[in-house]
């Protein structure tokens, strides 16, 4: 049985080398994340220095946090992008 990485490896080549991390399959125009430059496709590997594993554990540093630190993956690429979150209160 593949892995999920492994099958997306297999529809696109381009896919980056990860062991671990939590694919963006779309990015709100205007959202903070896309003001930081993530983009679809993007694999967040890294939150505020600690290796992400799910999407809770990024809604959690979301909503506990000011500013954010965040390692992804893009291609072949690894970028840090800073993120400043909406407080939605």
């Amino acid at each position: 049985m593949l892995s999920i990485i492994e099958e997306l490896r297999m529809r696109d080549p381009s896919f980056p080398d990860v062991s671990h991390g939590v694919l963006i399959h779309r990015v709100i125009v205007g959202s903070p994340a896309n003001r930081a430059g993530m983009k679809p496709g993007d694999v967040n590997i890294e939150i505020k220095g600690v290796k992400v594993n799910t999407s809770e554990e990024i809604y959690n540093a979301v909503r506990t946090s000011e500013s954010l630190n965040v390692v992804v993956h893009r291609g072949a690429d690894l970028l840090m992008l800073h993120m400043t979150p909406e407080s939605t209160e």
